[in-house]
């Protein structure tokens, strides 16, 4: 795995080829408005219809994943086969893995950032257990469907048409609109600042088209990833709640930064994943 450039070229691109479907540009697009327009109309009807605070999360994680299947079964040609299979491609070149470290030590610089602007050291990962290990297991299938959504389905329609950085950021915008939702008072996430959310979001969609491109078009790692982002909450928990979440969104979109200065969004070599 280098930084420095993607090896491999989306899942979808072969798949396609192979099974002689070459689906315009102008159409992919298409595909990837009505994905993102109707997933934001859910969350408008959920939220006006009052759907609990604890269920909104799991409807805008699972919800544009019916959209997307809905919209791939009707452009046929194998495209939902296609869209399941990338959940289980696996990346030719294993040392992908070691991206699920950058959580890891992502949630320890944001404690010791922390630490470094004044927050008390003392009693810091107190909470740790057994929070660590449950969190981890219950934004797992959120994380999948997610990342099933935006990397499976939409991300590998925009790069018909667009460089990988342009499809990052443009796939940020509606998942961005998808996530203010929970910030609204009352919501999940109602008491946090906003703009560190939108901050990560992009950084987020940075990193994971970063790692789906890369690895030839895998979901699995990607939605590991994406859950461990979200799993290693616990470890930043003993920090100012407000202060861990402007500093770990900045830092988010450090990592962001390095990748695309260090090239890791050029446009792909086609090379093979494993299935």
């Amino acid at each position: 795995m280098t930084i420095a450039g993607a090896t491999a070229r989306p899942q979808l691109a072969a798949d396609d080829q192979r099974s002689g479907v070459e689906r315009p540009a102008r159409q992919q697009l298409a595909s990837v408005a009505w994905f993102a327009g109707l997933s934001l109309g859910l969350a408008v009807l959920a939220f006006a219809a009052g759907a609990p605070a604890a269920m909104l999360p799991f409807i805008l994680a699972i919800g544009p994943l019916v959209i997307a299947l809905v919209i791939a079964w009707r452009e046929g040609g194998g495209a939902v086969r296609t869209l399941l299979h990338s959940a289980t491609v696996r990346p030719a070149d294993r040392r992908w893995y070691l991206v699920l470290l950058i959580p890891v030590i992502w949630s320890l610089a944001t404690v010791g950032v922390a630490v470094g602007l004044g927050e008390p050291a003392a009693g810091l990962f107190t909470s740790l257990f057994p929070a660590v290990l449950v969190v981890p297991i219950v934004v797992l299938v959120p994380a999948f469907t997610e990342e099933l959504a935006w990397r499976g389905f939409a991300l590998p329609r925009l790069l018909s048409a667009m460089s990988p950085l342009q499809a990052a950021l443009l796939l940020a915008v509606p998942w961005a609109l998808l996530h203010a939702f929970l910030f609204v008072p009352g919501q999940f996430n109602g008491t946090l600042a906003l703009w560190p959310m939108v901050v990560s979001i992009f950084a987020y969609s940075i990193v994971l088209t970063w790692v789906y491109i890369g690895t030839g078009g895998s979901v699995l790692l990607t939605a590991l990833l994406h859950a461990a982002l979200n799993g290693v909450a616990p470890v930043m928990a003993g920090v100012d709640q407000d202060n861990a979440w402007i500093i770990r969104n900045v830092l988010a979109a450090v990592i962001a930064v390095a990748v695309v200065a260090l090239g890791g969004l050029r446009r792909p070599a086609i090379a093979k994943p494993v299935s």
